[in-house]
């Protein structure tokens, strides 16, 4: 039982969980740790003793929320079952990233703030999270357009397709509700497994494609 007046003790999944939210929405400038600490109800010191510095709670964030989404890649990529070449290996990576990102839309946000310019808290994401992602896309692509069954397309094209494209309705969900009217309440499922059909389908130069 808790003493009357002293602030709750929040265990540190639920302070990280809400920092990254929170960075997402407003970005990192625009948040100091005693604007944090007063919103989670604790005192103005607690996140500096728990965390040190502000920027330390942001990469403590970064990489809880990162690994949660990763891991709900891997297990979308489970629930699609095994790939039998690199094409389906390509959709099942793109359909299993736009659903994690339909689940963690803060992380896509949070993605927007700092891509915008250099910083060292970007170059942090790109060293721990972007850069092995991109690596395995990369070597997906290439080894496609070598074989010759995708149309050429950049690394970087495919992946502001997807992630900046795809993922919008997720990351902008006050526009995304402005379609309703015309496309009806966003499905989630449908709308992913539109978009990487249609993703593959443009790449691949026969449109032949085994889907899982």
């Amino acid at each position: 039982m808790s003493i009357t007046g002293r602030p709750p003790r929040l265990d540190d999944q639920t302070i990280l969980a809400t920092a990254l939210s929170t960075f997402a929405t407003r970005g990192y400038e625009a948040l100091s740790l005693r604007q944090l600490s007063g919103e989670l109800g604790l005192s103005h010191s607690a996140l500096g003793q728990r965390f040190g510095t502000k920027e330390n709670l942001y990469r403590r964030a970064i990489d809880q929320g990162f690994d949660k989404f990763l891991v709900e890649i891997q297990r979308e990529r489970m629930l699609l079952g095994p790939t039998d070449d690199d094409l389906t290996e390509l959709r099942s990576l793109t359909f299993a990233f736009l659903m994690a990102s339909a689940r963690f839309p803060e992380l896509g946000r949070l993605m927007s703030h700092e891509g915008a310019e250099a910083s060292a808290r970007f170059d942090y994401f790109v060293a721990t999270v972007m850069r092995p992602q991109i690596l395995q896309l990369a070597e997906l692509l290439q080894s496609l357009q070598h074989d010759g069954r995708i149309h050429p397309v950049t690394v970087r094209g495919y992946f502001f397709l997807v992630a900046h494209g795809a993922e919008a309705p997720f990351t902008l969900g006050a526009m995304s509700h402005a379609f309703d009217d015309i496309d009806g309440e966003l499905d989630v499922s449908a709308h992913v497994a539109m978009m990487t059909d249609f993703f593959i389908r443009s790449l691949t130069r026969d449109h032949v494609v085994h889907g899982n």
